[in-house]
């Protein structure tokens, strides 16, 4: 971390994770006298930094909101080791690279916003395949054609406007009408009830 402005890690020294701002525990399953860190929101708090390997370690995370920060570099691999994370929330920021396909690999997720970022290059079509709830990768720099799997996607809400994503829809599509809410593409909104 480069920058606090607000200083709201200031209280971020002890060896007790638990007493953060910005980190939430709880009670382990396996053993309820054992707290782990189960969620971090360090949403709007203006940190410039970048992610470190390290948050790989804890793998009990189930929430991980870091929006709206100065976030840069890539989304580091050591995050596909938190087999319990449900929402990835690091949109608003100035990550790069390809498509973090570390995302993929996280079995639990269900939530995923890369929002406002500076990604790029292809979408992956292993990312339609994946039982994701919500799909948020507008306003980056994706430059895609639209996957023939497209429609394999079980989300509510998928939103890829201001990409550069080319091409037809697929017929696959067809298959979302039980799940999908809403679909943003190229500024133009499509509701399925």
């Amino acid at each position: 971390m480069y920058s606090d402005t607000h200083n709201f890690t200031g209280n971020w020294v002890s060896p007790d994770l638990c007493s953060y701002h910005g980190v939430f525990c709880t009670a382990t399953p396996d053993d309820p006298s054992v707290n782990v860190v189960a969620n971090i929101d360090i949403n709007d708090i203006d940190i410039v930094g970048y992610l470190p390997v390290e948050l790989g370690i804890l793998a009990d995370i189930a929430l991980l909101h870091i929006n709206s920060n100065r976030l840069y570099n890539i989304i580091p691999q050591s995050i596909s080791r938190l087999k319990l994370l449900h929402e990835l929330d690091a949109c608003n920021n100035r990550f790069v690279g390809l498509f973090p396909d570390v995302a993929l690999r996280l079995l639990s997720l269900k939530h995923l916003d890369l929002r406002f970022n500076d990604f790029e290059g292809a979408l992956l079509s292993a990312l339609f395949d994946k039982e994701l709830d919500a799909i948020f990768l507008n306003d980056n720099r994706f430059s895609s054609q639209m996957l023939d799997n497209f429609g394999n996607s079980k989300a509510s809400v998928v939103v890829i406007d201001n990409n550069k994503i080319y091409g037809c829809l697929s017929n696959s599509i067809g298959k979302m009408t039980t799940t999908l809410n809403e679909f943003v593409l190229i500024k133009k909104l499509f509701s399925f009830r």
